[in-house]
């Protein structure tokens, strides 16, 4: 099949990875694969180019901060005049902005290919898009994210979701029960390898033998709970340390300093995603906090399978479809999300080596023998055919 992928992020972010990672493995599978994603910095001009056996476009892009995430109407007409001149047997649009939507609905309309939309975060109505900090991000784009996501999805052929809330939001707008379909996102364990602890350690110039947790995240919603609560428990671990890889974030450091954690707390910045993996690997537990918020029940992270491929215990909350992550294996803990309890249950691993090296090692089996892209590639190519 020639398939396109049709993503609102930018290159390297979010949502990307998951078009991403079912791409190679189309490839692999002898598939002819395009993904289309925002370009970091390009205005004007592409970037072509093949990456794991998936052609690249980083499409040109004039929008800045919220803004280079899918609303720009020229990165738009550009996606849809140029692969207007192409002939594909799917389109899979990744979310509805409109530099997803709008090639989708002008080749579906235009009787050139079968159209699969991705429902993989859910934005309006009270939902992610209720946590942006900006007052434009999370007032005045509110209705107009609630329309598009809502009003054009019954007109896909077929709709795949990450979560059973999503499943639940596509059926309650009428979508037809055999037309939406439950793919969670995998694990890559194609490219996260589990690493030695004290090398990854030696790397970072981080302390050989202090216990170590370690956040992970582009999008920090809930890091406020990952940094008060380690503050809770280092009462119990007062040698812990707690390392964060992501962009700089202000009121973090704010906290930080509040907590009297400067010492404690190192924070990597935005690394390279060949580097995340050693960061990952110097941890004895990976943290993801994940409140009771519509946003995380409706979620089904990327970032959970990362970590289950590094093969270090995990420790989340028991919100939305990690429930049944966590009961099916050994993984990690589920633990309250509020900070006393969530930073009792961190201190209780972190003291307890031997059960979290357990875990770990259940965690790297599950997700080669569970959750690897793989895996959950077949079950898009089952949807992939009732259309073509």
């Amino acid at each position: 099949m020639k398939l396109l992928l049709l993503n609102h992020n930018v290159v390297e972010r979010s949502t990307f990875y998951r078009a991403f990672y079912f791409g190679r493995e189309f490839a692999d599978l002898g598939h002819e694969v395009t993904l289309a994603s925002i370009s970091r910095r390009n205005v004007l001009r592409p970037v072509v180019g093949m990456r794991e056996g998936v052609r690249f476009v980083e499409t040109p892009d004039l929008g800045m901060s919220l803004i280079r995430t899918g609303w720009d109407p020229w990165d738009t007409a550009w996606r849809i005049l140029r692969f207007l001149g192409e002939r594909f047997d799917v389109v899979h649009g990744f979310d509805c902005r409109p530099v997803v939507l709008g090639p989708c609905l002008t080749l579906k309309a235009l009787g050139r290919t079968a159209w699969i939309s991705d429902w993989a975060d859910w934005w309006g109505r009270g939902g992610a898009i209720s946590l942006r900090k900006s007052w434009v991000g999370r007032v005045a784009f509110a209705p107009f994210e609630t329309f598009l996501e809502e009003r054009f999805r019954h007109l896909a052929d077929q709709v795949t979701v990450t979560s059973r809330a999503l499943e639940g939001r596509a059926l309650a707008l009428g979508i037809a029960r055999e037309r939406v379909h439950h793919i969670p996102s995998g694990a890559n364990v194609r490219t996260i390898p589990v690493l030695d602890a004290e090398d990854c350690r030696r790397q970072l110039a981080l302390p050989h033998d202090a216990p170590i947790a370690c956040f992970v995240g582009f999008v920090q919603y809930d890091l406020a709970l990952a940094v008060r609560a380690f503050a809770v428990a280092r009462r119990t671990v007062p040698h812990a340390r707690l390392l964060l890889v992501g962009p700089p974030n202000r009121q973090a450091e704010r906290w930080i300093s509040d907590l009297g954690l400067d010492r404690a707390v190192h924070a990597t910045g935005p690394l390279p995603f060949a580097r995340v993996p050693v960061a990952m690997g110097a941890a004895d537990v990976l943290l993801l906090p994940y409140s009771n918020t519509l946003a995380n029940r409706a979620r089904g992270p990327i970032k959970l399978g990362d970590y289950l491929a590094a093969g270090r215990a995990v420790l989340a909350n028991p919100v939305g479809d990690l429930v049944e992550v966590f009961q099916a294996d050994e993984i990690g803990v589920l633990a309250p999300d509020d900070v006393e309890g969530y930073g009792t249950a961190l201190a209780d691993l972190l003291q307890d080596r031997q059960r979290t090296a357990r875990m770990g090692r259940t965690a790297r089996k599950v997700a080669e023998d569970k959750y690897a892209w793989k895996h959950v590639c077949g079950k898009l190519l089952e949807v992939y055919g009732q259309v073509t």
